[in-house]
Protein backbone atom coordinates (compact mmCIF):
# COMPACT_ATOMS: atom_id res chain seq x y z
CA UNK A 1 0.00 0.00 0.00
CA UNK A 2 1.34 3.32 -1.21
CA UNK A 3 2.15 5.75 1.86
CA UNK A 4 1.43 9.67 2.06
CA UNK A 5 3.42 11.71 3.53
CA UNK A 6 2.35 15.42 4.55
CA UNK A 7 3.41 18.36 6.05
CA UNK A 8 1.77 18.17 10.08
CA UNK A 9 2.62 20.91 11.94
CA UNK A 10 -0.24 21.16 14.10
CA UNK A 11 -0.01 17.93 15.46
CA UNK A 12 3.78 18.28 15.32
CA UNK A 13 2.71 20.34 18.10
CA UNK A 14 0.88 17.75 19.87
CA UNK A 15 3.18 15.10 19.20
CA UNK A 16 4.00 13.84 23.02
CA UNK A 17 -0.20 13.92 23.81
CA UNK A 18 -0.52 11.84 20.53
CA UNK A 19 1.73 9.48 21.10
CA UNK A 20 0.68 8.71 24.96
CA UNK A 21 -2.24 7.40 24.40
CA UNK A 22 -2.69 4.28 26.34
CA UNK A 23 -5.27 2.35 23.76
CA UNK A 24 -7.39 1.50 26.76
CA UNK A 25 -10.54 2.00 24.81
CA UNK A 26 -12.36 4.19 26.99
CA UNK A 27 -13.25 6.50 24.51
CA UNK A 28 -15.81 4.03 23.25
CA UNK A 29 -17.85 2.52 26.12
CA UNK A 30 -17.83 3.47 29.23
CA UNK A 31 -21.22 3.02 31.35
CA UNK A 32 -20.34 5.05 34.28
CA UNK A 33 -22.13 8.26 35.48
CA UNK A 34 -24.72 8.03 33.08
CA UNK A 35 -22.46 7.37 29.88
CA UNK A 36 -23.65 4.09 28.33
CA UNK A 37 -21.31 5.00 25.71
CA UNK A 38 -18.81 7.71 24.98
CA UNK A 39 -18.67 8.24 21.13
CA UNK A 40 -22.19 9.28 20.54
CA UNK A 41 -21.81 8.38 16.80
CA UNK A 42 -20.03 5.29 17.17
CA UNK A 43 -22.64 2.79 17.61
CA UNK A 44 -24.23 3.66 14.19
CA UNK A 45 -21.07 2.77 11.87
CA UNK A 46 -19.48 -0.36 11.23
CA UNK A 47 -17.96 -0.43 14.49
CA UNK A 48 -14.01 0.27 13.12
CA UNK A 49 -11.59 1.39 14.95
CA UNK A 50 -11.67 4.52 13.29
CA UNK A 51 -14.72 5.46 13.89
CA UNK A 52 -14.08 6.67 17.28
CA UNK A 53 -11.52 8.16 19.27
CA UNK A 54 -8.76 5.39 19.85
CA UNK A 55 -8.70 4.81 16.19
CA UNK A 56 -8.65 8.44 15.13
CA UNK A 57 -5.28 8.78 17.25
CA UNK A 58 -3.73 5.94 15.47
CA UNK A 59 -4.79 8.29 12.44
CA UNK A 60 -2.66 10.58 14.07
CA UNK A 61 -0.09 8.88 14.99
CA UNK A 62 -0.46 7.74 11.04
CA UNK A 63 0.23 10.40 9.88
CA UNK A 64 3.03 12.02 12.07
CA UNK A 65 4.92 8.47 11.25
CA UNK A 66 4.72 8.89 7.39
CA UNK A 67 2.73 5.28 7.59
CA UNK A 68 -0.61 6.16 6.35
CA UNK A 69 -2.47 6.11 3.00
CA UNK A 70 -5.18 8.93 2.85
CA UNK A 71 -7.85 7.72 1.02
CA UNK A 72 -11.73 8.51 1.05
CA UNK A 73 -12.04 5.74 3.92
CA UNK A 74 -9.78 7.52 5.77
CA UNK A 75 -11.49 10.92 5.34
CA UNK A 76 -15.08 9.82 5.98
CA UNK A 77 -14.10 7.96 9.08
CA UNK A 78 -12.84 11.41 10.67
CA UNK A 79 -15.91 13.32 9.49
CA UNK A 80 -17.73 11.28 11.23
CA UNK A 81 -16.72 12.90 14.24
CA UNK A 82 -19.29 15.49 15.95
CA UNK A 83 -16.59 16.98 17.54
CA UNK A 84 -18.47 16.79 20.66
CA UNK A 85 -15.82 16.80 23.45
CA UNK A 86 -17.12 13.63 25.32
CA UNK A 87 -14.08 11.57 24.47
CA UNK A 88 -11.74 13.81 26.16
CA UNK A 89 -14.16 14.21 29.05
CA UNK A 90 -13.81 10.92 29.74
CA UNK A 91 -10.45 10.08 28.54
CA UNK A 92 -8.63 8.19 31.85
CA UNK A 93 -5.24 10.20 31.17
CA UNK A 94 -6.80 13.43 30.23
CA UNK A 95 -5.64 13.41 26.70
CA UNK A 96 -6.52 16.85 24.67
CA UNK A 97 -8.40 15.02 22.05
CA UNK A 98 -10.91 17.81 20.76
CA UNK A 99 -7.70 20.18 20.16
CA UNK A 100 -5.81 16.87 18.31
CA UNK A 101 -9.14 16.40 15.92
CA UNK A 102 -9.30 19.92 15.28
CA UNK A 103 -5.44 19.84 14.06
CA UNK A 104 -5.63 16.66 12.43
CA UNK A 105 -8.00 18.20 9.95
CA UNK A 106 -6.76 21.25 9.69
CA UNK A 107 -3.42 19.51 8.02
CA UNK A 108 -5.38 17.60 6.01
CA UNK A 109 -7.14 20.25 4.87
CA UNK A 110 -4.11 22.59 4.40
CA UNK A 111 -2.44 19.36 2.46
CA UNK A 112 -5.36 19.18 0.21
CA UNK A 113 -7.20 16.46 1.44
CA UNK A 114 -11.36 17.18 2.55
CA UNK A 115 -14.63 15.08 1.60
CA UNK A 116 -17.02 16.75 -0.91
CA UNK A 117 -19.14 17.95 1.51
CA UNK A 118 -16.39 19.97 3.44
CA UNK A 119 -15.29 21.41 0.11
CA UNK A 120 -18.81 22.80 -0.47
CA UNK A 121 -19.29 24.13 3.18
CA UNK A 122 -16.64 26.24 2.29
CA UNK A 123 -17.42 27.14 -0.98
CA UNK A 124 -21.28 28.43 0.09
CA UNK A 125 -19.47 30.43 2.98
CA UNK A 126 -16.96 32.33 0.68
CA UNK A 127 -18.80 32.92 -2.44
CA UNK A 128 -22.31 33.36 -0.37
CA UNK A 129 -21.94 34.13 3.14
CA UNK A 130 -23.63 31.25 3.96
CA UNK A 131 -23.29 27.25 4.42
CA UNK A 132 -26.32 26.93 2.78
CA UNK A 133 -25.16 28.35 -0.37
CA UNK A 134 -27.48 30.35 -2.47
CA UNK A 135 -31.13 30.04 -2.17
CA UNK A 136 -34.04 31.28 -0.36
CA UNK A 137 -33.44 33.28 3.48
CA UNK A 138 -35.81 33.99 5.78
CA UNK A 139 -35.88 37.45 6.81
CA UNK A 140 -36.07 37.83 10.74
CA UNK A 141 -37.23 41.22 11.00
CA UNK A 142 -37.41 44.61 8.67
CA UNK A 143 -34.95 45.43 6.67
CA UNK A 144 -32.64 48.62 7.72
CA UNK A 145 -29.88 50.39 6.73
CA UNK A 146 -26.58 49.85 9.30
CA UNK A 147 -26.92 52.78 11.93
CA UNK A 148 -25.26 52.79 15.36
CA UNK A 149 -27.53 50.86 17.60
CA UNK A 150 -27.68 49.31 21.56
CA UNK A 151 -28.01 45.96 20.47
CA UNK A 152 -27.24 44.42 17.20
CA UNK A 153 -29.27 40.84 16.52
CA UNK A 154 -26.96 38.30 14.68
CA UNK A 155 -29.09 35.17 13.57
CA UNK A 156 -26.36 33.08 11.87
CA UNK A 157 -26.86 30.92 9.29
CA UNK A 158 -29.39 27.59 11.02
CA UNK A 159 -31.39 30.78 11.90
CA UNK A 160 -31.24 32.66 8.82
CA UNK A 161 -32.59 29.57 6.55
CA UNK A 162 -33.45 26.91 9.18
CA UNK A 163 -35.06 28.12 12.34
CA UNK A 164 -36.83 30.91 11.59
CA UNK A 165 -38.91 30.23 15.01
CA UNK A 166 -35.60 31.45 16.66
CA UNK A 167 -35.19 34.55 15.41
CA UNK A 168 -38.63 35.33 15.87
CA UNK A 169 -39.14 34.45 19.10
CA UNK A 170 -35.76 36.63 19.57
CA UNK A 171 -36.90 39.70 17.84
CA UNK A 172 -40.38 39.90 20.12
CA UNK A 173 -38.50 39.25 23.30
CA UNK A 174 -36.46 42.18 22.51
CA UNK A 175 -39.59 44.32 21.25
CA UNK A 176 -41.46 43.60 24.18
CA UNK A 177 -38.06 44.37 26.70
CA UNK A 178 -38.39 47.87 24.65
CA UNK A 179 -34.23 47.29 23.48
CA UNK A 180 -32.86 49.34 21.11
CA UNK A 181 -31.87 47.03 18.60
CA UNK A 182 -31.16 46.03 14.60
CA UNK A 183 -30.93 42.80 13.20
CA UNK A 184 -28.26 41.68 11.01
CA UNK A 185 -30.50 40.57 8.52
CA UNK A 186 -28.79 39.12 5.44
CA UNK A 187 -26.38 36.43 4.98
CA UNK A 188 -23.81 36.69 7.33
CA UNK A 189 -21.86 33.36 8.17
CA UNK A 190 -19.01 33.77 11.40
CA UNK A 191 -17.29 31.28 9.71
CA UNK A 192 -17.36 28.76 13.20
CA UNK A 193 -17.94 25.36 10.84
CA UNK A 194 -15.39 26.02 8.85
CA UNK A 195 -13.53 26.30 11.97
CA UNK A 196 -14.55 22.46 12.37
CA UNK A 197 -13.77 21.03 9.44
CA UNK A 198 -10.33 23.32 9.00
CA UNK A 199 -10.87 25.19 6.85
CA UNK A 200 -8.49 27.84 8.92
CA UNK A 201 -7.82 30.24 6.05
CA UNK A 202 -11.38 30.49 4.51
CA UNK A 203 -12.48 30.98 8.20
CA UNK A 204 -10.36 34.26 8.16
CA UNK A 205 -11.89 35.22 5.41
CA UNK A 206 -15.52 34.51 6.80
CA UNK A 207 -14.43 36.49 10.42
CA UNK A 208 -13.17 39.53 8.37
CA UNK A 209 -16.32 39.86 6.28
CA UNK A 210 -18.25 38.94 9.24
CA UNK A 211 -16.62 42.15 11.24
CA UNK A 212 -17.05 44.49 8.68
CA UNK A 213 -20.66 44.10 8.59
CA UNK A 214 -20.75 44.11 12.44
CA UNK A 215 -19.23 47.27 12.34
CA UNK A 216 -21.60 48.99 10.55
CA UNK A 217 -23.84 49.35 13.28
CA UNK A 218 -21.04 50.26 15.67
CA UNK A 219 -23.14 48.11 18.43
CA UNK A 220 -23.09 48.46 22.18
CA UNK A 221 -23.42 44.62 22.52
CA UNK A 222 -23.68 41.73 19.72
CA UNK A 223 -26.26 39.38 20.60
CA UNK A 224 -26.24 36.04 19.28
CA UNK A 225 -28.44 32.85 20.16
CA UNK A 226 -25.99 30.51 18.24
CA UNK A 227 -23.37 29.00 20.56
CA UNK A 228 -21.24 28.33 17.30
CA UNK A 229 -21.55 32.28 16.32
CA UNK A 230 -20.74 32.85 20.00
CA UNK A 231 -17.69 30.30 20.12
CA UNK A 232 -16.73 32.25 16.89
CA UNK A 233 -16.85 35.68 18.76
CA UNK A 234 -15.53 35.22 22.02
CA UNK A 235 -12.80 32.43 21.39
CA UNK A 236 -11.88 31.56 17.62
CA UNK A 237 -11.56 35.12 16.38
CA UNK A 238 -9.26 36.53 19.50
CA UNK A 239 -7.11 33.32 20.31
CA UNK A 240 -6.28 31.52 17.65
CA UNK A 241 -6.90 34.24 14.32
CA UNK A 242 -5.32 36.66 16.54
CA UNK A 243 -8.46 39.21 15.16
CA UNK A 244 -9.27 41.99 17.64
CA UNK A 245 -12.58 42.36 17.38
CA UNK A 246 -13.28 45.33 20.29
CA UNK A 247 -16.88 43.90 20.10
CA UNK A 248 -18.84 42.91 23.41
CA UNK A 249 -20.55 39.36 22.49
CA UNK A 250 -23.62 38.30 24.54
CA UNK A 251 -25.76 34.85 24.36
CA UNK A 252 -28.94 34.52 25.28
CA UNK A 253 -28.06 33.33 28.50
CA UNK A 254 -26.14 36.47 29.57
CA UNK A 255 -28.23 38.91 28.18
CA UNK A 256 -31.35 38.32 29.27
CA UNK A 257 -31.43 37.21 32.19
CA UNK A 258 -31.09 41.10 34.15
CA UNK A 259 -34.23 42.37 31.73
CA UNK A 260 -36.83 39.28 32.78
CA UNK A 261 -37.42 39.97 36.64
CA UNK A 262 -40.65 40.11 37.28
CA UNK A 263 -42.11 39.93 33.83
CA UNK A 264 -42.49 36.39 33.13
CA UNK A 265 -45.70 34.74 33.29
CA UNK A 266 -46.46 30.98 34.86
CA UNK A 267 -46.00 27.89 32.65
CA UNK A 268 -46.84 24.41 34.50
CA UNK A 269 -44.36 22.08 32.41
CA UNK A 270 -41.65 19.65 32.79
CA UNK A 271 -38.80 20.91 30.78
CA UNK A 272 -35.75 19.21 30.31
CA UNK A 273 -32.13 21.46 29.48
CA UNK A 274 -29.78 19.77 26.48
CA UNK A 275 -26.34 20.84 26.56
CA UNK A 276 -25.13 21.87 23.36
CA UNK A 277 -21.67 20.40 23.11
CA UNK A 278 -19.90 23.70 22.22
CA UNK A 279 -21.69 25.51 24.83
CA UNK A 280 -20.79 22.91 27.58
CA UNK A 281 -17.56 20.39 27.27
CA UNK A 282 -15.96 23.23 24.63
CA UNK A 283 -16.58 26.66 26.87
CA UNK A 284 -17.85 25.05 30.33
CA UNK A 285 -21.21 26.34 30.65
CA UNK A 286 -23.99 24.50 32.79
CA UNK A 287 -25.45 26.52 35.26
CA UNK A 288 -26.62 29.89 33.15
CA UNK A 289 -28.88 28.31 30.91
CA UNK A 290 -30.71 25.92 33.89
CA UNK A 291 -31.05 29.47 35.68
CA UNK A 292 -32.94 30.86 32.64
CA UNK A 293 -34.87 28.15 32.02
CA UNK A 294 -35.77 27.85 36.08
CA UNK A 295 -36.30 31.79 35.65
CA UNK A 296 -39.68 31.00 34.25
CA UNK A 297 -42.96 30.34 37.08
CA UNK A 298 -44.38 26.76 37.02
CA UNK A 299 -41.33 25.45 35.13
CA UNK A 300 -39.85 22.67 36.44
CA UNK A 301 -36.73 21.58 35.23
CA UNK A 302 -35.73 17.52 35.30
CA UNK A 303 -32.60 16.25 33.95
CA UNK A 304 -31.92 13.60 31.48
CA UNK A 305 -29.53 10.42 32.80
CA UNK A 306 -26.58 11.82 30.77
CA UNK A 307 -26.24 15.75 31.49
CA UNK A 308 -23.84 18.55 31.68
CA UNK A 309 -20.13 17.47 30.85
CA UNK A 310 -22.13 13.75 30.72
CA UNK A 311 -24.38 14.76 28.08
CA UNK A 312 -25.05 12.97 24.99
CA UNK A 313 -24.51 14.76 21.61
CA UNK A 314 -27.63 15.77 19.87
CA UNK A 315 -25.61 14.19 16.69
CA UNK A 316 -24.95 17.20 14.33
CA UNK A 317 -21.99 18.98 15.27
CA UNK A 318 -18.74 18.95 13.23
CA UNK A 319 -20.38 18.85 10.10
CA UNK A 320 -22.22 15.35 10.94
CA UNK A 321 -25.67 17.01 10.50
CA UNK A 322 -24.81 18.09 6.82
CA UNK A 323 -22.79 15.05 5.63
CA UNK A 324 -24.30 11.76 7.61
CA UNK A 325 -28.04 12.48 7.81
CA UNK A 326 -29.14 9.14 8.77
CA UNK A 327 -25.88 9.35 11.49
CA UNK A 328 -27.15 12.24 12.67
CA UNK A 329 -30.51 11.13 13.81
CA UNK A 330 -29.96 8.20 14.84
CA UNK A 331 -27.75 9.74 17.71
CA UNK A 332 -30.59 12.53 17.82
CA UNK A 333 -33.37 9.72 18.89
CA UNK A 334 -31.07 8.40 21.29
CA UNK A 335 -30.97 11.90 22.86
CA UNK A 336 -34.70 12.33 22.53
CA UNK A 337 -35.69 8.81 24.25
CA UNK A 338 -33.33 9.90 27.37
CA UNK A 339 -35.50 13.65 27.22
CA UNK A 340 -38.57 11.35 27.44
CA UNK A 341 -37.15 9.20 29.87
CA UNK A 342 -36.77 12.08 32.32
CA UNK A 343 -40.85 12.69 31.71
CA UNK A 344 -40.53 16.03 30.01
CA UNK A 345 -42.85 17.51 27.56
CA UNK A 346 -40.31 20.11 26.71
CA UNK A 347 -36.63 19.73 25.64
CA UNK A 348 -35.17 23.49 25.44
CA UNK A 349 -31.54 23.79 24.34
CA UNK A 350 -29.19 27.19 23.72
CA UNK A 351 -27.84 25.83 19.96
CA UNK A 352 -30.37 25.82 16.59
CA UNK A 353 -28.36 23.16 14.82
CA UNK A 354 -29.12 20.81 18.11
CA UNK A 355 -32.86 22.41 17.10
CA UNK A 356 -32.81 21.59 13.71
CA UNK A 357 -31.42 17.92 14.23
CA UNK A 358 -33.45 16.81 17.39
CA UNK A 359 -36.86 18.30 15.89
CA UNK A 360 -36.45 16.44 12.97
CA UNK A 361 -36.30 13.43 14.48
CA UNK A 362 -38.78 13.58 16.71
CA UNK A 363 -41.49 11.65 14.69
CA UNK A 364 -38.22 9.04 14.13
CA UNK A 365 -37.68 8.43 17.70
CA UNK A 366 -42.32 7.92 17.74
CA UNK A 367 -42.56 10.51 20.90
CA UNK A 368 -44.96 13.65 21.85
CA UNK A 369 -42.08 16.04 22.38
CA UNK A 370 -41.33 19.52 21.47
CA UNK A 371 -38.40 20.98 20.79
CA UNK A 372 -37.57 24.39 21.17
CA UNK A 373 -34.80 27.02 21.97
CA UNK A 374 -34.37 28.66 25.39
CA UNK A 375 -36.11 32.09 23.68
CA UNK A 376 -39.12 30.30 22.62
CA UNK A 377 -39.59 29.50 26.30
CA UNK A 378 -38.97 32.67 27.17
CA UNK A 379 -41.14 34.64 24.66
CA UNK A 380 -43.75 32.56 25.39
CA UNK A 381 -43.67 33.40 29.31
CA UNK A 382 -43.53 36.85 28.40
Amino acid sequence: MATSSIPAPRLEALRKEIFDCSRCGFCRVWNWKGVSWVCPTYPYTEGYDTQYARGRVNMAQAILKGETEIDATFLEHLAQCSLCGSCGVHCPIGMPLFDIWNALRADLVDAGYMTASQAAVRDNVIQHHSIFGPGRRTAQGAATEPHKVDVLYFPGCQTNRKTRQIGKSTTDLLDKLGVNYAVLDEDVCCGYPLHELGQIEALRQAAEYTLTRIRAYQPDVVLTTCVGCYRAFTVVYPKELGLDTRLTVRHTHEFFPSLLPGKLHAIERKVTYHDPCVMSRHMGIYDEPRALVRSVPGVELVEMVSNREHGLCCGGGGGVLGAFNDLAADVAVERLRQAAAAGASQLVTSCPTCVVNLKRSVARAGLDLAVTDIVDLLNEAL
